[in-house]
C-alpha cells in the first residue's frame, strides 16, 4: 500500500507519506465519529493543502459549548 487514495479530510498521517496498511481505516473512522459528533471536521483547511498539513500536525480541539455537551466516553472513543 503505497498511493494516495482518499478524501483529503479522513486521510491518516500514513496515507499522506504514503506508506501504510490496513490499520489506517482506525483513523479515518475516528475522524468521522468526530464529524458525526461536531458536524465539523477535526483537520481544516481552505484546499486539499491545508487540510493534508493539519493532519499532518495531528492537532484537533474538542472544546467548547458543543463539545461540552458530548459525554467522555464518546470523546475518549475518539481519541
Amino acid at each position: 500500500m503505497h498511493a494516495v487514495y482518499g478524501t483529503a479530510y479522513f486521510c491518516a498521517p500514513e496515507v499522506i507519506d504514503g506508506d501504510y496498511s490496513e490499520k489506517c481505516d482506525v483513523w479515518s473512522i475516528g475522524v468521522l465519529l468526530y464529524m458525526l459528533l461536531s458536524g465539523q471536521p477535526p483537520f481544516n483547511g481552505a484546499v486539499g493543502k491545508d487540510v493534508t498539513a493539519a493532519i499532518k500536525k495531528g492537532q484537533y480541539n474538542m472544546t467548547g459549548d458543543y463539545w461540552d455537551k458530548i459525554s467522555a466516553p464518546a470523546k475518549d472513543l475518539i481519541k
